[in-house]
């Protein structure tokens, strides 16, 4: 008799499997929200800051944010200006890492490596914040953002979410930025273009869109869409797009004021 080998158990079980998920629109959306309304946002700056402060074996961030939206739940954590790697740089430095925690999605595998699909969201990422920083005010610096996905709920939303928790951080940092960055992400879905969806309804959606927005300089910074629209409905969703983030932008700042009366 084998002792070594670990016997099954008495009775097997049918495994319970999770339903299919139907048309996200049949009976209007899930969380009842309307087609342009945001998920509800928490946002909170400092809290990486003051945890690694407390500990004497990592070094203090100089800003954080953790950012909250519907399922999305994002940490950001900044750290400079320090020294770049060009010491005869005139203009400053932004280096973005973006990571998806191993138990945050569906589709991320768990391995500590970064995926292409991250690399490619990194460089999104540096291209939307980096026209908002001052970089010209810090020569021969680098600032790094490194951006952890707790929970990811739509992928485009997730990007959107990654883009408003960056700009808190950066401001909880104190980096000069002409102004702060907000961004929102739409789908299309018959015709209609839906705001922050979730990742059922942009699974059920023929195209997705996100855009970054600095309303005070009323400027974009960063567009990325998905499938095909005509122009006008291109036009349209950058509008609606526009709009949503001014509302974001006025979260974000009540969230930056809120922190600075703490």
């Amino acid at each position: 008799m084998d002792r070594r080998r670990i016997n099954g158990p008495q009775r097997t079980v049918e495994p319970i499997y999770k339903e299919e998920a139907g048309d996200p629109f049949a009976n209007g959306r899930n969380d009842s929200r309307s087609l342009d309304q945001v998920r509800p946002i928490y946002m909170k700056t400092g809290p990486l800051s003051t945890q690694a402060s407390l500990s004497a074996s990592s070094a203090a961030a100089s800003g954080s944010a953790f950012y909250e939206q519907g399922n999305i739940r994002v940490s950001c954590a900044v750290y400079g200006p320090r020294q770049g790697r060009k010491s005869n740089a005139r203009m400053g430095i932004f280096d973005c890492d973006f990571r998806y925690a191993p138990f945050s999605c569906s589709w991320k595998k768990r391995s500590h490596i970064r995926g292409s699909d991250e690399k490619e969201i990194s460089l999104m990422l540096e291209h939307a914040i980096a026209p908002a920083i001052r970089l010209d005010a810090y020569p021969k610096a680098c600032i790094d953002a490194f951006v952890t996905v707790i929970e990811s709920d739509g992928k485009a939303a997730t990007i959107a979410a990654t883009i408003n928790c960056i700009s808190a951080a950066l401001a909880d940092a104190g980096i000069e930025m002409y102004d702060s960055v907000a961004a929102c992400s739409m789908g299309l879905w018959d015709s209609q273009w839906v705001a922050d969806c979730s990742q059922a309804e942009e699974n059920a959606s023929s195209s997705t869109m996100v855009v970054a927005y600095m309303p005070s300089a009323d400027e974009v910074t960063y567009m990325l869409q998905h499938g095909k629209t005509s122009l006008d409905q291109t036009d349209q969703a950058v509008q609606t797009c526009i709009n949503m983030c001014t509302r974001v932008y006025a979260v974000i700042c009540r969230g930056l004021q809120a922190s600075i009366s703490e």
